[in-house]
C-alpha cells in the first residue's frame, strides 16, 4: 500500500484528500519509484481548482525525485537502487508511484533529491526559454515578466549569466529576492510600468519571457522592439489580450511555449543535465524550498494561494 493525494472533485485545497492505495508491480518500460521529495506548482492548484480539467479523479501533482525500487520488463536504461527525478508526468502527489521511464532523468549524487523535485520542473522551463525559444547571449536585453516567480527567477539569473542585460519584472513585496540579480528591478504594479522599462532600455527589448500575462501584457508590446520575440510562457493573472495586428505590423512575434509539450526525450535528457550543472556552480543560488509532510498537501495549496511562501514547495513523505 502507499499514501496518495487524490483529487476526487475539484475546488478549494481541502479537496486534496490522502487516501491509501494499492501499487501493482510495473509493467513494460516502467519502473516503481519511491519518493524523496515531490514538487508543488502553481500548475497544480490549477488542475485541483478545475481550471485545467483533469478526468477524475486523479493523484495530483507532476514533478517528483526518489529512489527506483523496481523495474518492469524491457527497462535497461534505470536500476533499482538509482536515484531518478522526473518532469511534468501527472500522479506524483504519492509515497510511490508507477512511471514510464520517458520523463526520468538520473540525478547526479550531489544534486539532493528535494532540491531536484523544487528545481526540475522550473528550471527546464527556464532551459526552454534561455535556450531554445530565443537563445540568450551577451549584449541582449531581456524582459523578464514574473521575475520574482520560480520560473522567472531562474530565467533573470541565467540570462544575467550568459552576459544579457536584464529588466526583472516582479511582485513589489518579493523585489529583494532579486535585487541582485538583474539590471533594472522593476514592481510590476508601477502605474507607469511600460514608461519605466523604456527609460531602462530605450531603444526597446530584444526578447519578452511573460510568465504573467493579462495584468503586464501591455507593457511588454510597448517595450519590444521591432523585430523582437514575446514568449509566452504562463499566464498567473489570465491570458493576455494580445494586439496581434499591430504587433505584426512591427515584426513582432507572439510565441505561446509549453515545457511539457516541448521538452520530451533527448532534449529532455539535455536541459535536465544543463539545469543541475548551473546549480551545481551556483549560477541559481540558494533553491528556497517550503517543506511540507505528503499529507499536508492541502495545506501548501493554500499557503500558495495567500501568498505565505515563495516559489519551491515540496512535499516529504
Amino acid at each position: 500500500m502507499t499514501t496518495v493525494i487524490r483529487v476526487r472533485r475539484t475546488g478549494a485545497p481541502e479537496v486534496l484528500v490522502p487516501e491509501a492505495d494499492s501499487i501493482a508491480a510495473p509493467g513494460a518500460g516502467q519502473v516503481r519509484l519511491r519518493h524523496h521529495a515531490i514538487g508543488v506548482n502553481f500548475v497544480d492548484t490549477m488542475f485541483r481548482a478545475g481550471v485545467y480539467p483533469m478526468p477524475l479523479p486523479f493523484v495530483g501533482g507532476v514533478e517528483g525525485a526518489g529512489e527506483i525500487v523496481e523495474t518492469g520488463p524491457g527497462v535497461t536504461d534505470f536500476a533499482i537502487g538509482d536515484r531518478a527525478a522526473y518532469f511534468f508526468a501527472p500522479g506524483a502527489y504519492a509515497e510511490e508511484r508507477l512511471l514510464d521511464t520517458a520523463p526520468l532523468v538520473r540525478l547526479p549524487d550531489d544534486v539532493p533529491s528535494d532540491v531536484a523535485a523544487g528545481l526540475i520542473t522550473k528550471g527546464i522551463t527556464a532551459w526552454l526559454a534561455v535556450r531554445e525559444l530565443f537563445p540568450v547571449k551577451a549584449g541582449d536585453v531581456v524582459l523578464v515578466q514574473g521575475a520574482t516567480g520560480g520560473v522567472g527567477s531562474l530565467v533573470t539569473r541565467w540570462a544575467k549569466s550568459l552576459g544579457a542585460t536584464v529588466i526583472a519584472v516582479g511582485s513589489a513585496a518579493k523585489l529583494a529576492r532579486i535585487a541582485d540579480e538583474a539590471d533594472q528591478v522593476l514592481a510590476s504594479d508601477a502605474p507607469d510600468l511600460a514608461a519605466r522599462i523604456l527609460a531602462a532600455a530605450p531603444d526597446g527589448v530584444d526578447v519578452v519571457y511573460e510568465f504573467v500575462g493579462k495584468a503586464t501584457f501591455d507593457a511588454s508590446a510597448a517595450a519590444i522592439k521591432d523585430g523582437g520575440s514575446i514568449f509566452t510562457i504562463g499566464a498567473a493573472s489570465g491570458a493576455p489580450d494580445v494586439p496581434h495586428e499591430s504587433l505584426a505590423a512591427r515584426r513582432v512575434t507572439v510565441t505561446q511555449a509549453s515545457a511539457a509539450t516541448m521538452v520530451q526525450g533527448s532534449m529532455l535528457q539535455q536541459a535536465a543535465a544543463e539545469v543541475f550543472g548551473l546549480w551545481q556552480q551556483g549560477v541559481f543560488g540558494d533553491i528556497e524550498l517550503h517543506r511540507y509532510k505528503l499529507t499536508e498537501a492541502a495545506t501548501a495549496h493554500a499557503d500558495i494561494a495567500a501568498r505565505r511562501i515563495g516559489p519551491n514547495p515540496v512535499l516529504i513523505p
